[in-house]
């Protein structure tokens, strides 16, 4: 399986980047992880009534009393229950708080995004020396026609035109779709998005044939380090020595979403 993700087409030109240092997890991450481990540990050595209950409500920070007692874990509370917070901590607890909390709900209480997956795409027309005319903005029409498919619920982008100004080219970086994120995964891995482009290449006038399967790079980029390094890519000033333009393009950088 060829690994791309020290290398990008930039310009018809595979060329090389530095590489990306995986970052550990989020500090929360570990704290909560720790605030369970002191949990479950007072949870083996008490019973749960009365005083107990309460003192586990008090052992436990602000943030991990609100997650147990009203994330909805329990669907059978009765409405009786509905302002006890002692009842609300049991039945929390008693529904295995450890396996219910999840990344996503820890997250979305900090109001933190949860992480999902992005992809970067770079495609880089063989315009065979061809004089053709607009090359940007029928380059800008294909991208915006594939995006508008709904892989990809956001997106930036950016036209390039290589270190020699002479190659019009694209790189993208986009979120995938968290609705369908097993049928994205599948159509990057059958390399259908190449298909796609090549698809609407075919109906813009001067882009037929132009979009060959070596003129598409995709890299998945699986951890949030990945996607901060390929979007300052999209940034000319932060591109590293050997990977400038010779200028920027006007109106270039384009960023959107569904």
């Amino acid at each position: 399986m060829v690994n791309n993700k020290m290398k990008i087409l930039d310009g018809g030109k595979l060329k090389f980047v530095a590489e990306v240092i995986e970052m550990k997890k989020p500090h929360y991450v570990y704290e909560f992880e720790n605030e369970i481990r002191q949990m479950n540990h007072l949870w083996n050595q008490k019973r749960v009534c009365g005083d107990d209950v309460q003192e586990l409500i008090r052992f436990g920070h602000e943030h991990t009393r609100q997650l147990i007692a009203y994330e909805n874990i329990c669907k059978e509370w009765d409405e009786k229950y509905e302002d006890n917070e002692i009842i609300k901590y049991y039945l929390g607890v008693e529904c295995d708080f450890t396996s219910k909390y999840e990344f996503d709900k820890i997250a979305k209480y900090y109001n933190i995004e949860p992480f999902v997956p992005q992809v970067m795409i770079n495609i880089s027309p063989n315009w065979n020396g061809k004089i053709i005319t607009g090359k940007i903005n029928k380059l800008k029409k294909l991208i915006n026609l594939y995006l508008k498919e709904g892989w990809f619920d956001r997106w930036s982008y950016v036209i390039e035109n290589g270190s020699e100004g002479k190659h019009i080219h694209a790189h993208i970086v986009a979120r995938m779709n968290p609705q369908r994120l097993k049928s994205v995964e599948s159509h990057l891995r059958k390399n259908n998005h190449t298909r796609q482009l090549q698809k609407y290449a075919s109906k813009i006038e001067g882009m037929e044939g132009l979009i060959e399967g070596v003129s598409v790079q995709r890299i998945l980029l699986r951890t949030e380090t990945l996607v901060k390094d390929k979007l300052d890519y999209l940034i000319e000033e932060k591109k590293p020595v050997g990977h400038k333009n010779k200028s920027i393009i006007e109106d270039g950088f384009v960023s959107g979403s569904l």
